[in-house]
């Protein structure tokens, strides 16, 4: 029962990220049409850099959060004093890391520009919303009623969409007036109001699941000390791993805008940005997976072993299957994917001599490595054991922010791939051997992972020599055929590996 309500979460979840992911996808191919290749980085680096400050006003509350609820779901009472707590925290945090944010921006070049600084301010607001938010869907996953989510979400990336193609056709469409005959600063505007654009529809999305949140309970914004201090001491470790986490996946954007120069680095983000959007998009829908085992994993850790080794085994399985799958499909199509996605000016090579597809093949395995890393990292939370991974984020955190630094100033954004790439199975590594020791379970599972490696590279074989025999169809078809070739004997493999497995 539990399992199938972990089933039933996560479809109501992933309904809306695969909505989400699609609007998200085409707002690359206008954002990528609309601003220039250098203001594309421009919007890439200003959010990779508020990332890192959102995730330093996160305090690592969520998955604490949900962890702290789902023990006290038989209490009201209790369950709205951590969800207000949490709520005021991250709220406070989040006013605060706006201020933070624009103060590092102002002495760090590329940042420091007029239009940056007023990206930058927009984006934490944006990010004050979008900690409010998590705050509130915490609650809702503690219970396992996210469904709402589903329709807060694509409502607010709805709101986003419509408003950028309003902007980009209607209020401020190009060609601008050439700025030796009219002064208005029409770039300046034009970007402005695209990022303002993200921000109205992050204001929608977190209003609506408010309003939704109080059919479960009436949270509001209180503060409790003791349960402050209580969720707040357990999270840090967590937080500490998770912002060290993210500085090793964010911190190659913010490199490759220092260290490169001006007149490159934007360019070079904007080509590492698509593909890297490509995986953001992606993550989205392992992530709501992981946070719907949450809850159980944290249940079934108190019955023991027998209980809980089947759910990760599970996982694994389901984990391994879909992006294994993705990560190789990525990588084989990647030139039609990356230019049906944005347009053919980053599949040409950009001023490093690479362009957004050689990043694409690398980052594509990202997905893979992350994910299968992740389940570990959760099953070390529901545990109580997040202290274990600042020891092991800290070392992956060196280790790429070393390497970032040694490849970026010959090789650009495609070894800072490789770097990530690199990081990444590492963290895997690290993260499973530390989970079997903590919960004494099995972590690997041999026989799935062979099958499953064998179909995926039967499947990237036909799909291969289909894209290398197929005529000029354009982007969009090229894309369908080569996801049929790779998906069907895929899929069908799969059903069959099931059945094989299982006996």
């Amino acid at each position: 029962m539990a399992t199938k309500k972990v089933y039933l979460n996560t479809a109501a979840q992933i309904g809306g990220k695969i909505a989400t992911a699609l609007i998200s996808i085409f707002l690359i191919k206008i954002l990528t049409g609309y601003l220039d290749i250098a203001g594309y980085g421009l919007y890439s680096k200003i959010y990779n850099f508020l990332s890192i400050f959102a995730v330093v006003a996160d305090l690592g509350l969520y998955t604490i959060a949900v962890r702290e609820i789902s023990h006290h779901k038989g209490d009201a009472k209790e369950v709205r004093k951590i969800a207000g707590t949490v709520l005021t925290i991250r709220a406070v945090m989040g006013l605060a890391i706006i201020a933070l944010a624009l103060a590092v921006a102002a002495v760090i070049p590329g940042y420091d520009t007029d239009v940056a600084m007023i990206g930058v301010l927009i984006a934490g607001v944006f990010t004050f919303f979008g900690l409010v938010n998590s705050s509130i869907l915490s609650l809702l996953q503690a219970y396992l009623k996210t469904e709402f989510s589903f329709v807060s979400t694509v409502l607010g990336k709805i709101t986003t969409f419509a408003a950028i193609v309003l902007i980009a056709y209607v209020a401020l469409p190009k060609p601008f007036p050439n700025p030796m005959e009219n002064s208005f600063p029409y770039e300046t505007a034009a970007f402005a109001l695209v990022m303002l654009a993200g921000l109205l529809g992050n204001v929608v999305m977190t209003v609506s699941l408010y309003l939704y949140s109080r059919r479960v309970e009436k949270i509001s914004f209180v503060f409790d000390r003791e349960c402050a201090m209580r969720i707040t001491k357990a999270s840090l470790p967590y937080w500490a791993a998770l912002f060290l986490n993210v500085v090793f996946f964010k911190a190659d954007v913010v490199m490759l805008s220092v260290i490169e120069p001006q007149a490159v680095a934007d360019t070079n983000i904007a080509l590492y940005g698509v593909p890297m959007k490509i995986v953001e998009v992606g993550m989205m829908f392992g992530t709501v997976f992981l946070n719907s085992m949450l809850p159980v994993l944290t249940e079934s850790m108190k019955k023991g072993v027998a209980e809980l080794e089947p759910l990760v085994k599970k996982a694994y399985s389901l984990l391994f299957f879909f992006w294994a799958g993705t990560a190789l499909f990525l990588a084989i199509a990647a030139v039609p994917v990356v230019e049906f996605i944005s347009n053919a000016n980053y599949v040409a090579d950009g001023p490093s001599g690479y362009d957004s597809s050689d990043a694409m093949r690398i980052v594509a395995f990202v997905f893979f490595f992350f994910f299968l890393s992740s389940l570990f990292t959760y099953l070390l939370v529901a545990a109580g054991e997040q202290k274990r991974l600042l020891k092991i984020n800290g070392i992956i955190a060196l280790a790429n922010i070393v390497g970032n630094a040694l490849v970026i100033p010959t090789y650009s954004f495609v070894w800072a791939a490789v770097v990530t790439l690199v990081s990444q199975v590492f963290l895997l590594f690290l993260t499973a051997r530390a989970a079997g020791r903590a919960v004494g379970a099995a972590t690997f599972f041999a026989k799935e992972t062979f099958a499953v490696s064998v179909l995926a590279l039967g499947s990237s074989a036909i799909c291969f020599f289909v894209l290398r025999d197929l005529p000029s169809l354009g982007n969009f078809a090229t894309v369908v055929v080569a996801g049929a070739a790779f998906g069907v004997p895929y899929l069908l493999g799969g059903g069959m590996l099931k059945n094989l497995v299982r006996s």
